[in-house]
């Protein structure tokens, strides 16, 4: 038998990520099967397979990438096959199969963007992020920072080509960028961490602190209730003993 895998276990088979961190794992939620059910119900009878590229975005937006779990649940919820999703999950280079880190860079290098200096901006954000270019191919196009933060991808065109360089950072499109332009946003992207970190820690604080006035609350009205107890039973009346009949 050939060690050899077909086309589909190439196509579905996990590739980890540092950024997985960053992102849940997917999960089949109420929510998600809700969400793609009303993606499904905007195309007629018969038709529920052009429902597969709106529900890979969705998925993609929710948990950072299309992973090997998701594909066949996509299919299934679009009357498709799960070969048929892995087409276009590996057709259209904006769809990921692998993680990326919580910060997202994709460089324009089409020639109105090269020609402005963009070229010269793939190499620096490497050294910025850690990595080498040379891990950035064909194949896997994405690259990923050790510790997850960063990812870097070059992608054809952001539809900007009158003010390039041109550099999208997750969902904002920066113009005009420069090495020192990268500077700034990275340490707008590392302040808007330490935010997000230092929200959920209050927020961790909080619960903490709710569940110990929770639990005193309740300790608090067992030793009442017992009190109670105790006072009523002290209260009570005592039965006279009935005469013994002679």
């Amino acid at each position: 038998m050939s060690e050899t895998p077909n086309a589909i276990d190439a196509i579905t088979a996990p590739i980890s990520s540092p950024g997985e961190k960053f992102f849940p794992k997917f999960e089949v939620t109420p929510e998600l099967v809700a969400k793609a059910q009303e993606l499904v119900a905007l195309y007629p009878e018969g038709k529920e397979q052009s429902a597969v590229l709106p529900i890979i975005h969705h998925v993609q937006e929710e948990f950072g990438y299309v992973s090997p779990e998701a594909m066949p649940w996509i299919a299934e919820m679009c009357k498709s096959t799960p070969i048929h999703v892995a087409g276009i999950v590996t057709f259209y280079p904006g769809i990921h199969r692998k993680c990326p880190g919580k910060f997202h860079f994709r460089v324009c290098r089409t020639i109105a963007c090269a020609l402005a200096g963009g070229e010269e901006l793939l190499p620096y954000i490497c050294s910025k992020m850690g990595v080498e270019p040379s891990e950035m191919t064909d194949e896997e196009p994405m690259v990923v920072s050790p510790d997850g933060l960063w990812s870097l991808e070059a992608v054809e065109c952001l539809a900007n080509c009158g003010y390039g360089p041109n550099v999208m950072v997750n969902d904002t499109l920066y113009s005009q960028v420069t090495r020192g332009k990268i500077d700034e946003i990275m340490a707008a992207c590392k302040k808007e961490l330490a935010a997000e970190r230092k929200e959920a820690a209050a927020a961790k604080k909080e619960a903490a602190a709710a569940r110990r006035e929770a639990k005193a609350a309740a300790a608090a009205e067992a030793t009442e209730t017992t009190e109670d107890e105790s006072a009523t039973k002290k209260a009570a009346p005592k039965k006279k003993a009935t005469p013994k009949k002679k």
